[in-house]
């Protein structure tokens, strides 16, 4: 339990959320703005739909990335830990969602599933990144 930097999982896990959720408004709004202007004729609800089930939505997952790589190096100890524990609270925020408020959905675990494995790739980049600079020395 020493080797945990709870300021690491802490910052890495609403960084994580806050980029999310940045990612899904800035995506929606573009995605919106391209299907108003080429298809006048869907309607508000028609276009957010059409968002959620689009791959343009998926790109938001790439947030746990970078807030891997932000646990591993805030942390400088045992990355592949912070960094997994930094998608703990987007995994949390999902199986809440899941068990209260959305109906399940076959997606919806394998989205868990990816956050996780792209926090631990957001620290294997760090180790990589630390080992490169460390050669260069």
């Amino acid at each position: 339990m020493k080797d945990i930097s709870l300021k690491a999982v802490l910052i890495s896990s609403v960084f994580n959320f806050v980029l999310m959720v940045l990612l899904i408004i800035v995506l929606g709004a573009i995605y919106t703005a391209y299907m108003t202007s080429t298809n006048s004729a869907m309607s508000e609800a028609e276009i957010i739909s059409s968002f959620e089930a689009s791959w343009f939505s998926m790109l938001a997952l790439i947030a746990p990335l970078p807030a891997g790589y932000l646990a591993a190096s805030i942390a400088k100890r045992r990355p592949y830990l912070h960094s997994l524990l930094s998608s703990s609270l987007n995994v949390l925020w999902g199986v809440f969602c899941m068990i209260f408020l959305v109906p399940v959905t076959l997606i919806m675990l394998p989205m868990l599933v990816i956050n996780v494995a792209l926090s631990l790739a957001g620290g294997w980049l760090w180790i990589q990144r630390h080992k490169f600079r460390r050669s260069a020395d």
